[in-house]
């Protein structure tokens, strides 16, 4: 018998928001992204992603075997969340900076 637990709860209601917050994103926001992080960060704004699918990788591959309890799995997942946040000051900053102008 599976219980659910304060934490489950909090999770899926994150989740949730998460995807509420990704689907409310403009296409036009989208489409003009990637040029901006070109242009105001240069060659690294092309190294991020290729950073973020080789830790999405190594982060599925870590959890599939059941190993994201070790100290390697959680390496990723602290480096995924470093990815992450880097992601979100990068689009807080074009939301802020360059999307709102027009």
């Amino acid at each position: 018998m599976s219980m659910i637990h304060l934490n489950d709860v909090v999770a899926a209601s994150l989740a949730a928001a998460g995807a509420c917050l990704a689907c409310s994103i403009p296409a036009d926001f989208l489409r003009r992204f990637p040029l901006w992080a070109y242009k105001t960060y240069g060659r690294g704004a092309l190294l991020l992603p290729l950073l973020a699918v080789m830790v999405g990788t190594l982060i599925a591959g870590v959890a599939v075997e059941g190993d994201i309890n070790s100290d390697g799995g959680i390496a990723l997942v602290a480096a995924a969340s470093f990815l992450g946040l880097i992601l979100a000051s990068a689009l807080l900053r074009f939301w802020l900076a360059d999307y709102r102008k027009r």
